[in-house]
């Protein structure tokens, strides 16, 4: 856990609660109410701290994405320049010609398919 000073706002009602076992220690203490600094001339900090946590494996001011819309970004990226490159080296530039190929073979395979078919149906009819 990293402790930071900014304006917290998920707890403001519980923070500003007059008779808070935390406000009451600081009063007892010196401390002068809302707004004002901590130390012995008011001079500290006058916001609240907030534990933030952080992760493991990460280093002193790295930066970390909540939702992970950054990682998938530069991952969406580098996956489409992939198929980019790949595309633009593989690719003969007429998509018609591939298109036509494809028909064809899926033709052959058919007609390779109703052979053995018709081989495997006069084989069990004992017919040669």
């Amino acid at each position: 856990m990293t402790i930071v000073a900014t304006q917290d706002t998920r707890n403001s009602e519980w923070a500003n609660a007059p008779n808070s076992y935390g406000r009451k220690m600081l009063e007892k203490m010196g401390w002068k109410g809302d707004g004002a600094g901590l130390g012995k001339n008011q001079q500290g900090t006058s916001t609240h701290l907030r534990a933030v946590r952080r992760a493991d494996s990460l280093g002193i001011g790295a930066e970390t994405d909540a939702f992970g819309d950054k990682g998938w970004q530069e991952s969406s990226r580098g996956y489409q320049s992939v198929l980019a490159s790949l595309q633009q080296e593989y690719s003969n530039g007429n998509d018609s010609d591939d298109s036509d190929a494809k028909k064809k073979r899926k033709k052959e395979e058919k007609k390779r398919k109703k052979k053995e078919e018709k081989k495997r149906k006069i084989g069990e009819s004992g017919v040669v």
